[in-house]
């Protein structure tokens, strides 16, 4: 076995990750990869066919895998490599597979000194077992919604969205299936990259509002509408028509303070420190936290590369202060303080 935690006789940080091939490519690019080394730190690929404690030595450990026995094998790595970071737990990260819960923290996001209001849109799930739906209000949420799948996990399935207009729509929805009420948002959506302390936001492309009233959704002959057959429609339209693309475009970013804010909250209650949020706007300033991720595709981000490259060095270097408190503090007490063997 390859101790993690012994000394290296240079400085350099090791930091090992794991990911599927399609999620490599949107985070570990040679861009990052030459941007780390140059600065200090050594991006290693983890072998997934080799037993983790087989290999090393590492410093920290950064992971997108989804199966149990992942999740197994990193506790047992880590258990008995204390001094390596592991980000983030898989436990903690698993609430973010499930669409049901994964909003749930962000009621513990407190508000803002500006009265800034921060909310989740509201959402039902529509169960396999529902019977026929004679309206929208049995379900206490408002036309239009938005369908998404229950798992959050990465795969094909659970990316395929619709947005439905009306109880028609309903029918043909695999179920369970969780409804999300459509705020319109103008159009435009934010999202932010969190790193540790540091997060970033850009604005992006969202689906248009809907201006039509409930009894007018009702009388539409399609009643839902995958969102690959929105953005199809959008291209066309923004041919003869870039009104509304020019008006997004003049839409502010959020202040700086409630990116801050928010991105801070939902870091300290779900404990993660490399995920990413999409947030919208009302008409009335209201904010609402629509979805969460788990380690994105950061490579979207200009410089990304000095973003998570610095992420990797403060953790290293919160780890290391934190080890030299615990040896100084076992040191005044007179004897051996016993190491911590948990996830970091």
């Amino acid at each position: 076995m390859a101790s993690s935690s012994s000394s290296s006789s240079s400085n350099r940080l090791r930091v090992g990750y794991a990911f599927p091939p399609n999620k490599e490519r949107n985070v570990i690019r040679p861009s990052l990869v030459d941007y780390a080394k140059l600065h200090g730190v050594d991006l290693v690929r983890i072998d997934l066919q080799t037993p983790l404690l087989h290999q090393g030595p590492f410093h920290c450990i950064i992971h997108k895998l989804y199966d149990d026995a992942w999740a197994e094998h990193l506790q047992d790595f880590a258990s008995k490599n204390p001094d390596v970071v592991v980000v983030d737990r898989p436990d903690l990260i698993a609430r973010l597979y499930d669409r049901v819960s994964m909003l749930d923290v962000v009621s513990q996001v407190k508000g803002s000194d500006s009265g800034v209001r921060i909310e989740v849109p509201k959402q039902i799930v529509l169960k396999q077992e529902d019977g026929e739906i004679d309206s929208i209000r049995d379900l206490d949420v408002k036309f239009p919604v938005i369908a998404k799948p229950l798992a959050s996990d990465g795969s094909a399935k659970s990316h395929e969205m619709s947005l439905v207009f009306n109880r028609r729509g309903l029918k043909d929805l695999d179920r369970p299936v969780l409804l999300q009420e459509f705020v319109n948002h103008g159009g435009v959506m934010f999202k932010v990259y969190v790193a540790g302390e540091e997060s970033v936001c850009v604005k992006r492309k969202s689906l248009p509002d809907v201006a039509e009233t409930e009894e007018e959704l009702e009388k539409k002959q399609d009643g839902a509408m995958k969102f690959s057959q929105i953005s199809r429609a959008e291209e066309k339209s923004e041919k003869c028509n870039g009104a509304e693309k020019k008006e997004a475009e003049e839409i502010e970013m959020p202040p700086e303070k409630i990116v801050r804010e928010v991105s801070n909250g939902l870091r300290e209650a779900m404990g993660i420190r490399l995920f990413n949020f999409d947030m919208i706007r009302d008409g009335n300033g209201t904010y609402y936290v629509i979805d969460i991720n788990y380690l994105p595709g950061f490579a979207v981000l200009p410089e990304y590369e000095q973003f998570l490259t610095k992420f990797f060095k403060e953790v290293a270097e919160k780890k290391k202060k934190k080890k030299v408190e615990e040896d100084d503090s076992a040191i005044e007490d007179g004897k051996a303080k016993p190491r911590c063997c948990c996830f970091q």
